[in-house]
């Protein structure tokens, strides 16, 4: 058990097994409440939106970027949105269920939310692997950002900054 005394309510919590992840692409929240049950089309691990117009597509998949816990022998995962292209889209729909999806090529993909406590993240370059059927792709942050998340997620994080990480899961917006 990882129970620490919460900053923001001043409760313990178990932190074991939280892991921070965002529900839908910040995309979701701009389109207008009375409109999105016509615009977006989404579940769990995929997100289609609409322009308002009908002629555009937005394609969104959900991903897990593991981040390396200095000192632990052990990662921390964030569920991240990110934003693909149309191609891309419909080839991960192509082969998602199948058994070799993981022979698929990285997919060049965008951060489609913003992280806490950061500056912006939205739109931070990186890359989106298949991993399984059963499993969610794993995505990489560009090598070469200097943003201080991607650096982060690269270089790992000292273990209090993993417990601020799920604290955060703990008392999301």
């Amino acid at each position: 058990m990882t129970a620490i005394r919460c900053g923001t309510c001043g409760e313990e919590h178990d932190l074991s097994g939280i892991e921070p992840s965002f529900t839908r692409p910040d995309a979701v929240f701009a389109v207008p409440p009375d409109q999105r049950g016509r615009r977006i089309n989404a579940d769990n691990d995929t997100c289609l939106i609409s322009s308002e117009d009908g002629q555009g597509l937005a394609c969104f998949l959900r991903a897990v970027l593991r981040v390396p816990i200095q000192g632990a022998g052990t990662t921390i995962g964030w569920g991240l949105w990110v934003e693909v292209s149309d191609d891309t889209y419909w080839r991960v729909s192509a082969v998602w269920n199948e058994a070799d999806q993981n022979q698929e090529p990285p997919f060049p993909c965008t951060v489609a939310n913003e992280i806490p406590n950061y500056p912006s993240t939205r739109g931070l370059p990186g890359t989106m692997r298949l991993t399984g059927v059963r499993t969610r792709p794993s995505l990489v942050l560009a090598a070469d950002s200097q943003h201080p998340f991607a650096v982060e997620a690269r270089t790992g994080v000292p273990l209090e900054r993993s417990l601020e990480w799920r604290s955060w899961a703990v008392h999301r917006p």
